[in-house]
C-alpha cells in the first residue's frame, strides 16, 4: 500500500492499491478544490478546469511512481501536464511519494 505526504500539510496518508491522489486528499481532508473550482466541483471527474487539481510530484521517477497519463490528461489538461503537473483526480500512486498541492 503507497504512501502519500503531502509536503504543504504534512500529512502522510495510505493509499490503497487502485486508489488516487484525489481520495488520499479526501482520506487527509485536504481541500484540492479552491476558488472557482470549489463553486463549480468536478467531483474527482477529471472534468474541472485542471488548477482545481492539478499537483506536481515529488519523486526522483515520476513517470513509474504514478499511472501513466489518461486522455483527458493529455487532451484537456495538455497545458497542466507539460508543466510537470498531473491532475491528483486522474493518477493513482504505485510507489510512496510527496505531493506538493497548489496554494
Amino acid at each position: 500500500m503507497p504512501k502519500i505526504t503531502f509536503e504543504m500539510e504534512s500529512v502522510t496518508v495510505d493509499v490503497p492499491d487502485g486508489g488516487t491522489i484525489w481520495d488520499a486528499a479526501g482520506k487527509a481532508r485536504i481541500v484540492l478544490q479552491r476558488g472557482f473550482a470549489a463553486a463549480h466541483p468536478c467531483s474527482g471527474k477529471g472534468t474541472c478546469s485542471g488548477m482545481a487539481c492539478a499537483v506536481f510530484l515529488r519523486t526522483g521517477d515520476p513517470v513509474n511512481a504514478v499511472s501513466p497519463p489518461t486522455w483527458r490528461e493529455k487532451f484537456f489538461h495538455r497545458r497542466i501536464f507539460k508543466s510537470g503537473k498531473r491532475l491528483a483526480c486522474q493518477c493513482s500512486p504505485r510507489h510512496d511519494l510527496t505531493v506538493v498541492t497548489m496554494p
